[in-house]
């Protein structure tokens, strides 16, 4: 049991009363300065909360390079596409037939038969050539690389490429648009990246213009970037939600002439975009509020206003001092109670009277500061256990010894009624005469509160002996007040 007792976690301490109302003393002041303090802790709270749940908290983010074994990669996160930048009053050189969008493959190095890039989606810079994203990876001496690359090319028109009742504009028609002012075409990378904020997709767009002529061949090589996520946006337990999306691209470009495209790629390409994937990817880690960052922002600013409570303590510890010393000096002096101290609008003391008579203030303040340090010595703990060992010794001095030693034996008695079975009128009167005579002597439950604070309150009420009774050397009657 006393095991038990030694590992409670939850003792808590005895608290001696102030006075009959209060164990802790508390103000009017400190009271509203926690209601303030608790009610914006409070709003705070529900503000994280509402920030939390609105996601309109900023994640933390981390970035790393990261080989990938494309296993998540979501190939329709990424578009490429190529057009030309029309706009009335020019000639479209692939609606004319002067140009073609042409895509080829090549897997392990080996190319795949060139075709006429059919599938187009209308913008408002023109129609959008849309070639089908076909990549493939394998390691090679233990590096991911890619194994199946893409070659899109603009080139002249060859009837080779075109449907059988599908012709090649002229060649009036095609000189008349390389003397144009203004051939701009352009690459289009169409690429996904997910919002920090909710962790939403959004989808980016990289534009790559070039200007082309027959003399030469625009080479631009794009290397395809991809992103591995980790999302962590569980509050207490959960699971890591994993994406992997083809985020943007890194262009090389270089200028060769006409001729070394053509030798290179046997067709008569004017620009040529070479399309591959890098093998290391950057890994982004989402990591969003938990419940104890929640917590930790809410506590941090709690923390801040709380200390403002060392400020209310100080005060309740001030006006706890002076409530007491007050208190103290009323037990001892009653009167002090019936002064009147009158100030005016500047706070400054103008009058002070001890029932309705003006007194010296002088004096006043002389006598008050004795007695102030008279009570303040009072509240010394040593003070009191050595008033209390005089008390001791004053008894003493009119007790014997053995006569104190008899106090441990004595308390107040508990005086129930009884029912008794004979002789009940016999035995009562018996008890009452026994009482009647040792009435004075023998304690009673009045006795337990006798010299207690509350009994001052009630002296007023309580059927005292004419003034004219008492003698004149009377230490009562000498000191009486109330």
């Amino acid at each position: 049991m006393n095991f038990l007792k030694n590992v409670d976690f939850f003792g808590v301490p005895f608290l001696q009363n102030i006075n009959q109302q209060q164990t802790l003393y508390k103000s009017a002041l400190g009271g509203f300065l926690s209601v303030i303090i608790g009610i914006t802790s409070l709003a705070y709270s529900f503000w994280i909360i509402y920030l939390w749940n609105s996601n309109q908290m900023s994640p933390k983010i981390s970035n790393s390079k990261y080989v990938s074994d494309y296993s998540l990669l979501n190939f329709n996160s990424g578009k490429i596409s190529v057009y030309y930048e029309a706009y009335e009053g020019v000639i479209d050189p692939f609606q004319s037939r002067i140009l073609l969008p042409l895509v080829m493959y090549t897997e392990n190095f080996l190319p795949t038969q060139i075709k006429l890039i059919e599938d187009n989606v209308d913008a408002s810079n023109g129609k959008l050539y849309v070639p089908n994203l076909d990549l493939g990876y394998t390691f090679i001496d233990g590096y991911q690389q890619t194994s199946k690359q893409m070659y899109i090319f603009i080139s002249l028109c060859e009837e080779k490429y075109l449907k059988e009742d599908e012709k090649c504009g002229s060649a009036e028609l095609r000189e008349q648009f390389f003397q144009q002012r203004i051939n701009f075409f352009g690459v289009q990378v169409e690429s996904t990246t997910l919002d920090s904020r909710d962790g939403s997709e959004q989808i980016t767009i990289q534009d790559i213009y070039i200007e082309l002529e027959q003399q030469s061949c625009y080479s631009i090589s794009t290397f395809l970037e991809t992103n591995f996520y980790e999302i962590q946006d569980y509050l207490l337990f959960g699971t890591t939600k994993q994406k992997e999306y083809i985020s943007g691209a890194k262009v090389q470009t270089q200028s060769l002439s006409s001729e070394r495209c053509k030798l290179t790629y046997q067709n008569e390409a004017l620009a040529v975009i070479y399309v591959a994937m890098n093998g290391t990817q950057t890994k982004t880690i989402f990591q969003y509020p938990k419940l104890g960052d929640l917590l930790a922002n809410i506590g941090s600013i709690i923390s801040i206003l709380f200390m403002f409570k060392y400020i209310i303590i100080y005060m309740n510890q001030y006006s706890l001092n002076q409530k007491v010393l007050s208190d103290l000096i009323n037990l001892y002096y009653p009167e002090f109670k019936n002064i009147k101290i009158i100030k005016n609008w500047r706070f400054k003391i103008t009058k002070i009277t001890l029932n309705h008579v003006q007194v010296d203030q002088i004096e006043y303040y002389k006598i008050y500061d004795k007695i102030k340090k008279q009570m303040q010595q009072k509240l010394s703990y040593m003070n009191l256990l050595y008033e209390i060992s005089r008390i001791y010794f004053i008894i003493r001095s009119t007790k014997l010894r053995d006569e104190l030693l008899k106090s441990h034996q004595i308390g107040i008695k508990l005086n129930f009624s009884t029912v008794k079975e004979d002789n009940y009128l016999s035995n009562y009167r018996s008890d009452q005469k026994i009482n009647t005579q040792a009435e004075p002597f023998i304690l009673n439950e009045d006795d337990a509160e006798l010299l207690s604070l509350s009994k001052r309150g009630n002296q007023k009420y309580i059927e005292t002996i004419p003034e004219e009774i008492y003698n004149e050397v009377d230490y009562y009657y000498l000191n009486k007040i109330i």
